[in-house]
């Protein structure tokens, strides 16, 4: 299994609430960007997740748009999740071991989740804007994934 993680590309200043936060032209075309790089590397997905928050689904559909796939949005993705919770609900999904999947969340989580698959640690990694980190393993436990691939947007 192939995990994708996406941090969203660059929001606006605070709105009233964090979730309202929109991309700016920049964010989008960072999620442009990270979206040419999948299609370029042959990423095909077997799912595309987002978090409910305006700024992940905005770049999770410019991700849809380019490479073809229907967004799901679910707030098991939303930035204080803990990463355990997160790796609990991929394992519910029953998904195949060739499955091919892209989380669009935000910090803290995404660098969290990162530590938790790769090395089992709930670190506070970083992610920069809008970048892109292939993580393969046997399944969404702690410690089995390895990064494989990555892109960081200009």
């Amino acid at each position: 299994m192939q995990i994708i993680l996406v941090r969203h590309g660059e929001a606006e200043p605070l709105k009233r609430t964090d979730a309202e936060r929109n991309l700016t032209l920049d964010g989008l075309h960072q999620a442009q960007q990270s979206g040419a790089w999948l299609l370029n590397h042959q990423y095909v997905l077997d799912g595309l997740f987002s978090s409910p928050y305006f700024r992940a689904r905005q770049t999770a559909n410019e991700l849809s748009n380019i490479l073809e796939v229907p967004v799901t949005q679910t707030d098991r993705i939303t930035p204080d999740r803990d990463p355990r919770e997160v790796a609990a609900w991929l394992d519910s999904l029953e998904l195949p071991d060739e499955a091919v999947i892209a989380l669009v969340c935000h910090m803290p989580l995404v660098g969290r989740l990162a530590g938790w698959l790769c090395d089992g640690v709930d670190g506070g990694g970083r992610f920069s804007l809008a970048e892109v980190r292939v993580i393969e393993l046997p399944s969404p436990a702690a410690g089995q994934g390895k990064a494989i691939a990555g892109f960081v947007p200009h």
